[in-house]
């Protein structure tokens, strides 16, 4: 294993993390912990799709506590044991204190703001007393250090300037940042993405990535939204040479897939991303949507990026995405047809017609 300093702290973080957004009940999550830990990792999201993973940090993480980091999301709370997503202060306090003692942990390394994707949220959070939350938290040593989760680089960039953050989560892999002819691939163009790790990196704060194999797909030719396909290697080792990024955390249903991630060690494992991403297709060739938002702004105030992401990836099997499109401010079955997507789609996507899909897939 690897390891990178905090900038703003002493912690040595792994750059491979843990994640457990993908561990379902019936994983052996206990099993998962161990091996993880005896494998060098000492960095994990403790944001799980389901309730179960927590009574295992005790009998886990708990009992390295001093050797290992976490991070806690104000915002992620559970509803008849899957993930749910809230915005009242009331439950994101009782949430967080119930897990710091189911969990034994006593305190959690980074506390985060949880999924801020729209200005509309953050003003939410900001005033709404979760932000105020979190620092009384930090005062009373509950948590470390500040930190938030967004996959909107307008946001990341607000809250760098805010300050007072020593990390954040943020949503980075070869499909988003991949450029081809100046055409974008990305949630936000390619150079604001590409300026917001420098930017990070220029205020010493942290990123952990998450979605580093883009929900799978870039694992796969025929899914890969850039047309070629990255090894698993190749796309961690991608996140990592990113500037600010201090560690990665994919999802573990079990403990061989942390074994799939070691492999970024081994030496007989070519990392060689670029030549791979050399073959990549056209960016003009894919007729899908790939969040890059360059038809907003629509007259409906649709998000339209955000939307197709939260879809792509709920139809994966990602159940925080589903929670994350119903937390939107507005949804796809608000679309009147306008045909504004449609004409300013550099990639000929039929968005109107994805409206219609969207909002039949999540009834909303």
């Amino acid at each position: 294993m690897q390891y990178r300093k905090l900038p703003q702290g002493s912690e040595q973080i792994s750059v491979i993390g843990l994640g457990l957004g993908i561990a379902e009940p019936g994983s052996d999550i206990e099993g998962i912990f161990s091996h993880a830990l005896e494998s060098g990792i000492n960095f994990y999201d403790l944001c799980g799709a389901y309730e179960f993973i927590y009574p295992a940090v005790k009998h886990t993480l708990a009992r390295q506590r001093n050797q290992v980091y976490t991070q806690m999301h104000f915002g992620a709370v559970y509803k008849n044991d899957a993930y749910a997503f809230t915005r009242n202060l009331k439950r994101v306090r009782e949430t967080f204190l119930q897990k710091l003692d189911l969990t034994g942990l006593g305190y959690t390394d980074f506390g985060m703001l949880h999924c801020i994707d729209e200005m509309s949220d953050l003003k939410q959070v900001l005033e709404g007393g979760i932000y105020d939350f979190v620092l009384e938290c930090k005062d009373k040593g509950l948590v470390h250090h500040l930190g938030f989760s967004t996959h909107n680089p307008q946001i990341a960039d607000y809250l760098l300037d805010l300050g007072g953050f020593d990390l954040f989560m943020f949503s980075l892999n070869a499909a988003f940042d991949f450029r081809d002819r100046d055409l974008e691939l990305a949630m936000g163009e390619t150079a604001e993405r590409e300026a917001l790790y420098r930017k990070a990196a220029a205020k010493q704060v942290a990123i952990s990535v998450m979605k580093p194999f883009a929900g799978g797909q870039l694992l796969d030719a025929r899914r890969s939204p850039i047309g070629a396909a990255l090894s698993v290697p190749q796309c961690l080792k991608y996140v990592l040479d990113r500037p600010a990024v201090i560690t990665t955390v994919p999802g573990a249903a079990r403990p061989e897939d942390i074994d799939d991630y070691l492999r970024l060690f081994d030496p007989a494992e070519d990392l060689d991303y670029a030549k791979a991403l050399s073959h990549a297709r056209p960016a003009q060739d894919l007729k899908r949507c790939i969040y890059c938002n360059h038809c907003a702004p629509c007259p409906k105030k649709l998000n339209v990026g955000l939307i197709n992401k939260y879809f792509d990836l709920a139809k994966l099997g990602d159940e925080l995405a589903r929670a994350h499109y119903l937390n939107l401010e507005h949804h796809a079955s608000e679309c009147n047809d306008c045909g504004h997507c449609d004409k300013r789609c550099p990639f000929h996507t039929a968005q109107m017609e994805r409206m219609h899909q969207i909002a039949a897939y999540f009834g909303v």
